[in-house]
């Protein structure tokens, strides 16, 4: 039974590989036609022009007046570049935490990633802690 099928499987591979490796037919073979010919004109019978007749004038729909009318159309005033606001002043002083989470007193925020300590006199560097910040160990 077993050497059956390896026999017929070794009958059916080339079968299997030729089907793979033949040339595909044409994309078009399967269509009629590849050229499209217009249709034939019909003649149009002749018929005596008809007298052209003024039509009654169409009413003019108006828009319905708004509530606030739009404000008057005007020049574009500069007043020169965009202004930047300074950020919101904060009354209570940026905290500094110690590497154990604990509120350092006296020591201030100097610049970016770096804290002042008024105590000792010294910088030091510092990570964001939200709005905070807390000295690297």
């Amino acid at each position: 039974m077993n050497r059956s099928l390896l026999l017929l499987g070794v009958l059916l591979l080339p079968t299997l590989a030729l089907a793979q490796i033949a040339s595909p037919s044409s994309p078009t073979s399967t269509r009629g036609a590849t050229t499209v010919t217009p249709p034939a004109a019909q003649p149009v019978p002749a018929q005596p022009p008809r007298p052209v007749q003024p039509s009654p004038p169409s009413p003019v729909q108006t828009p319905r007046p708004l509530m606030n009318p739009p404000p008057a159309a005007g020049p574009i005033r500069s007043t020169g570049p965009a202004q930047i606001a300074p950020p919101p002043t904060s009354t209570a002083p940026a905290k500094v935490y110690d590497r154990d989470g604990r509120i350092i007193p006296g020591v201030r925020p100097a610049g970016q990633n770096r804290v002042f300590d008024s105590r000792t006199g010294r910088y030091h560097d510092s990570v964001p802690q939200g709005a905070d910040s807390k000295i690297k160990p």
